[in-house]
């Protein structure tokens, strides 16, 4: 195996763990949420779209404004983010 292809498959798992990880801790954001509303207004924890995202943000941040929750989901989908960069780069898709 090339170094290039070792590179390749730890880039993938980086990807893996990294939007696996960012995925839980939207839950748990969703489940804190959901915690202080009442029955009527709860947000579901199925289907994501960006407006939910931007919702599930800004609920987050009112009533926890200390929240660790939404630190740990940026740095997980960052690496998410950068390690399928190197995944695209290792596969020659970005050169």
């Amino acid at each position: 195996m090339s170094v290039r292809v070792i590179i390749g498959i730890i880039a993938f798992c980086g990807t893996l763990t990294g939007l696996l990880l960012a995925n839980m801790f939207l839950i748990m954001m969703i489940g804190e949420i959901n915690r202080k509303k009442s029955e009527e207004h709860l947000i579901s924890c199925f289907g994501f779209t960006y407006t939910k995202l931007q919702r599930v943000y800004h609920e987050y941040r009112l009533l926890y404004p200390n929240g660790n929750l939404l630190k740990y989901f940026r740095i997980s989908f960052a690496l998410g983010v950068i390690s399928i960069i190197g995944v695209a780069v290792c596969v020659g898709i970005i050169r």
